[in-house]
């Protein structure tokens, strides 16, 4: 369909980095102008800390039968990278893959739909944070404005049309310890803030999997030791440090277990203390869920050859749905570079992908 393609050009065109609330106005404007002669169609636009989403829905709900979701923010580029560029089928461009094809696909499907004499229960919901956490994006329309679905579809992951039903959970958390300063020659005398630190890192770290793990597929908890700050100079015992974790686990596991285990070990060690930064329940849906059952026929129907599930190690929007109990799928188009220089999005697959929603949410 070259009209996908043609929207997706435009889309690419604007420089929505997650800084760049003009930009990011402008877009969700472009959507909303898009799509503005669509009758009988439920709109509600939001703006929350400055950063923009629209929703739409052919019945006046939040709660859909079928939610697509997408995010049309992207990560940092240098100003050549918002400028398409065609070869045959592949479409290079910041965010074509990350995820502005996928909403182009939606924009269009929505579009389409419309015209139907019977009208399915499907939503529709773009949003313009993702990259930074999706606090004002998704998050707060799901805990705030109750928006959802039966079955929520994230075209965000699962590179050519594998299906992520299981993604981990992410627990950030800063931890800081305080001591007592001395000079570093008198070390009896004082109490070191980072050998704290160090010694309730090592505990933490004796209750997760060590590497090589022997699982090909990593399928466990993990944690990483991604920032420690203390000290002001090699001749002092410091008084004070900090440490920042990122955990990511692995249904059964919830976010109130591991902060269970942070607090418990961190009793052991008086005058430290922590603050949990981020968190995200674990995405989880059973590869039994009838709406994953029907959606993998219908896209196996389409593409001819059989497609497999994968798990995803990093956290998506997903996990804002599952923890309310809502089946979530994440998949993807084909193509590459994600993040990187000349990411990529193969035009041939949008059009699949069109067509395998397209069926999904007019066939029962």
């Amino acid at each position: 369909m070259e009209s996908i393609n043609i929207l997706l050009e435009n889309l690419l065109k604007f420089k929505t980095r997650s800084n760049s609330l003009p930009e990011l106005n402008a877009v969700i404007d472009f959507v909303e102008d898009y799509l503005k002669d669509i009758q009988g169609v439920h709109i509600r636009r939001y703006t929350v800390n400055g950063k923009p989403s629209i929703y739409y829905a052919f019945n006046n709900t939040y709660h859909p039968e079928i939610l697509f979701v997408g995010h049309l923010d992207v990560v940092d580029a240098k100003d050549e990278d918002f400028i398409p560029r065609r070869e045959g089928s592949i479409l290079y461009g910041r965010g074509s893959m990350d995820m502005k094809g996928s909403c182009a696909v939606m924009m269009e499907l929505l579009r389409e739909m419309s015209k139907e004499t019977s009208r399915p229960n499907v939503g529709f919901l773009f949003t313009t944070d993702e990259e930074v956490g999706s606090e004002d994006g998704v998050k707060y329309l799901v805990e705030h404005e109750g928006i959802g679905g039966e079955f929520v579809i994230i075209p965000d992951g699962g590179e050519d049309f594998q299906l992520v039903v299981e993604g981990k959970g992410v627990y950030h958390v800063k931890i800081v310890a305080k001591g007592k300063a001395t000079h570093g020659s008198r070390i009896f005398e004082g109490e070191n803030a980072l050998d704290k630190l160090v010694s309730i890192y090592t505990e933490l770290k004796s209750h997760f999997h060590p590497e090589p793990c022997g699982d090909p597929e990593h399928w466990h908890n993990t944690i990483n030791l991604g920032k420690m700050v203390g000290g002001d100079s090699v001749n002092r015992v410091p008084d004070y440090a900090e440490m920042y974790l990122d955990v990511r686990f692995v249904h059964p596991f919830t976010v109130s277990k591991i902060e269970s285990m942070v607090r418990d070990v961190l009793s052991k060690y008086p005058g430290t203390e922590f603050e949990t930064i981020s968190t995200g329940e674990p995405v989880f849906t059973p590869r039994e869920n009838p709406y994953i059952v029907r959606y993998k026929k219908v896209a196996e129907s389409v593409l001819k050859r059989p497609i497999s599930f994968i798990k995803e190690h990093g956290a998506t929007d997903g996990r804002f749905f599952t923890e309310r109990g809502m089946a979530v799928l994440i998949t993807a188009p084909r193509g590459g570079n994600i993040h990187g220089n000349d990411e990529w999005v193969d035009l041939d697959s949008l059009k699949t992908l069109f067509e395998i929603f397209f069926r999904f949410v007019n066939e029962k």
